[in-house]
């Protein structure tokens, strides 16, 4: 699943279809929806752990979107990049040039720039186990149970780096029922993809679960020759000659861009001696091989060196304009095919004691990263201008002790004590202009955290609940750099022996009161304050610029929202409206210079203003249509920024705020339209997502001479796209004890092609700008058999 824009098909735009499938649902004829079973659901009661305890959906006084294991089933969501729209506010993409690292978004919170040294703004959870970095992040979990997405700074619950909110994947559970499912899937480019799982139980006590998939793709952008030439002889490969020999042989590539080759395994294991103690154990694994997906050159400074009229002569000009693609192509000429693999190990161990009153429970957690991006092609193009590499290794460890319980009919409480350590390096090499420039680039930390927390709700009335929390972190960061001009001028080297390291503290609170006339509906509102980590830049260009700490970023946070159920609970809407605050603003900055970096710095002050909505509607056991709307107002309140007389001003209102589209929107129906005597019946879903245009970049919306070396805003901006999903699938065919199914997909329904990030090098790169799209129209067919 994958979000796209606006297209056409036989005459009607993206929004006529969404309307036009909805309207056939509608009158779609009413006996099929009969013939039903009696036992489906007319409503759906949500049970989700957003406050660290089993609650109905409806009674948790903040924004959270649960989606539920049959939901992720049926439209095979097992990563975190196929999530974006599905919750209202939230934008999922991956890293220009790095298909395995996440840039999540939560109501125009981001961090764009997934080194090793730096926080993500959302917190990522796998069965309560954090997952500490941007960089790694997009791998597979089978067999979920629900995923739960909390808008808004989750500081008091869950600590340091849930600025703009958490996801939390909750796996399904080993338990005392022998089952077994299969599924295989084929599809274009050459793609197929196999699960399979196995639930065991061992004795009254043990269970274990293993499940698994492998998907292998071709890429959708093929490599072809050089299209320019001169005297006969390919233009890159006179061009890459000319400095040194190129470590490729000079030409253009052969193959594809975009495969995939992914592999996972999840095993569990739970140990219920009593009906009071459980421990569950969780290793998850998780493997890729591929080709990255097509950088394109979408444009260059026509009057630069690299642009047609270029008038420094031969000697400075590169005619790269020839390899200009201002729209998304099918084939693509470059000097290096970017491999991109990643290895990742996790362990979780999860102990809970109910001790009568209170519920104990042990969180413990490791995880560890291999990521090798190999050579990584950044300009697009079969000539050698700009290249570089990752090479990452990652380890974090955790653990976290929880109480939770209740003291008479009044207070409910959770209180916990958490740890979490990480040590992160990346080796980056990078090569410029035909091998004449070379830079030899390291970077990595530590992390050291201890944080203690409580929360209450105090029942002041039958109807009327006060929620108090409070959440003191402490931590201490490390960090190691270097930078060598080769082969021996030394730019950075600040060595793990010179002892830099800063401490931070912060105290995070949650008040909230919420409303409950009745069981049908419930408002709230809320105060909550967020806090990300403030650190060292590992990509800085200077031993002052590495060892200078940026200040962490906080937000406050005021939030109202209102929960309903109506039609006999066959209706539910949230409404959410908030005011977001922060401070000392953390954004990632690029520059292109002598070398690639991305630098983060404290800008300034921003405001978020905006409203979400969700609703479900089941108006028949047989159909359901689920959706989301969110709008977003995000403007700085102040920017600070050095201009190109060393003066500090504020440019806030020439400046734009990256990865905040204004409108979010998502549509999911599923309808069973036939149900035969066997109880095998025909499954229809139909999904539409839609994300306006945004900025990539922290950018300036009018260029001026004061900031010379800012880009336009304009040039680093993902467009507006709406993506058509479509499934209709036979499903509970009766075989013997077995329940089969087949069916036929297509995502990407209308083919749209959409830039969805990208990178501008700026004016002292010749105003190289590339693109990534969205992947095209695929589509196939799957069958599965579950025991």
């Amino acid at each position: 699943m994958n979000d796209r824009r606006r297209s056409s098909l036989g005459g009607l735009n993206s929004r006529q279809l969404i309307l036009f499938g909805v309207a056939s649902l509608s009158i779609f004829p009413t006996a099929a929806l009969a013939q039903q079973s009696a036992s489906a659901r007319t409503n759906d009661e949500i049970i989700v752990t957003a406050q660290r305890r089993e609650e109905n959906l409806i009674d948790v006084p903040i924004a959270v979107t649960a989606l539920q294991g049959q939901f992720l089933q049926d439209r095979s969501i097992t990563t975190i990049d196929n999530l974006s729209a599905l919750a209202p506010g939230l934008l999922v993409s991956s890293t220009a040039t790095q298909p395995n690292n996440a840039q999540l978004s939560i109501r125009g919170s981001v961090q764009q720039n997934g080194s090793i040294t730096l926080d993500p703004s959302v917190g990522v959870y796998l069965d309560g186990v954090y997952i500490g970095k941007a960089q790694g992040s997009i791998f597979d979990i089978n067999d979920l149970e629900r995923v739960e997405v909390l808008r808004g700074p989750q500081g008091t619950l869950y600590g340091r780096n849930t600025l703009a909110g958490a996801i939390s994947f909750v796996t399904r559970k080993p338990d005392g029922q022998l089952r077994a499912s299969a599924e295989t899937s084929i599809g274009n480019y050459d793609a197929y993809t196999v699960r399979g799982l196995i639930n065991l139980p061992l004795s009254d006590h043990l269970f274990v679960k293993l499940s698994g998939m492998t998907l292998k793709r071709d890429g959708n952008v093929r490599l072809m020759p050089d299209p320019a030439s001169v005297g006969g002889y390919p233009l890159g490969f006179l061009y890459n000659n000319s400095v040194v020999s190129h470590p490729q042989g000079g030409g253009a590539q052969s193959g594809q861009a975009g495969t995939r080759n992914r592999q996972s395994l999840l095993a569990q294991v739970r140990f219920a001696p009593s009906t009071d103690l459980t421990v569950d154990y969780t290793y998850d694994y998780s493997r890729t091989r591929g080709r990255a997906d097509a950088s394109q050159l979408h444009s260059v400074d026509p009057d630069g060196f690299l642009g047609a009229n270029c008038t420094f002569g031969p000697s400075v000009c590169i005619p790269a304009y020839l390899y200009v693609q201002p729209k998304y192509s099918k084939t693509l000429s470059s000097d290096y095919t970017h491999l991109d693999r990643i290895e990742i190990n996790g362990h979780g161990l999860a102990v809970t004691w109910n001790a009568g009153a209170v519920t104990l429970k042990s969180i413990t957690g490791y995880r560890k990263m291999d990521y090798d991006g190999a050579v990584i092609e950044l300009d697009g193009t079969p000539l050698w201008l700009a290249s570089g590499g990752l090479d990452t290794k990652y380890k974090s460890f955790s653990q976290e002790f929880q109480a939770t319980g209740n003291m008479g009919d009044k207070l409910n409480y959770v209180a916990g004590l958490y740890y979490f350590w990480d040590k992160g390096f990346t080796r980056s090499p990078q090569s410029f202009f035909f091998g004449s420039v070379n830079y030899d680039t390291s970077w990595g930390g530590t992390t050291k955290a201890y944080a203690v927390y409580g929360q209450a709700d105090y029942n002041i009335t039958d109807q009327i609940v006060l929620t108090a929390g409070l959440r003191y972190t402490k931590e201490r960061k490390t960090i190691v750099r270097s930078s060598i001009l080769l082969p021996d001028t030394i730019f950075v080297d600040v060595r793990k022996s010179d002892g830099v390291s800063k401490d931070f503290s912060a105290l995070n609170p949650t008040v909230v009161l919420a409303y409950k006339p009745n069981d049908r509906l419930s408002a709230y509102i809320k105060f909550a304050q967020g806090y990300r980590s403030g650190g060292f830049n590992g990509e800085a260009t200077s031993n002052i610029a590495t060892t200078t700490p940026f200040r962490p970023e906080t937000i406050n946070s005021f939030e109202a929202g209102l929960k309903m159920t109506l039609w006999g609970k066959r209706i539910n809407l949230n409404v959410a409206a908030f005011h977001n605050h922060h401070r000392n603003m953390q954004l990632s900055v690029f520059t292109a210079t002598s070398s690639l970096a991305s630098l983060l710095q404290n800008a300034g002050s921003a405001n978020m203003n905006g409203v979400e909505v969700e609703m479900s509607l089941r108006p028949t056991p047989a159909l359901r249509i689920s959706g989301n709307f969110a709008y977003l107002h995000a403007s700085y309140s102040s920017y600070r920024d050095t201009n190109a007389l060393g003066a500090v001003v504020d440019v806030g209102d020439n400046r734009t705020i990256p990865h905040a589209p204004q409108y979010q929107a998502a549509l999911n129906v599923d309808l069973r339209a036939f149900e035969g005597s066997g109880g095998d019946n025909l499954h229809l879903i139909f999904d539409a997502r839609h994300t306006s245009s945004y900025f990539l970049y922290s950018y300036a919306k009018t260029p001026t001479a004061d900031f010379p070396l800012v880009p336009p805003s304009s040039s680093a901006k993902a467009q507006s796209l709406t993506l058509l999903d479509f499934q209709l699938r036979y499903e509970d065919i009766a075989l013997g004890k077995a329940k089969a199914w087949i069916g036929a997909w297509t995502r990407n329904l209308t083919n749209t092609h959409r830039k969805v990030n990208g990178i501008d090098f700026g004016a002292q790169f010749g105003g190289l700008n590339i693109a990534n799209y969205n992947e095209p129209r695929t589509y196939g067919v799957s069958v599965g058999i579950q025991w």
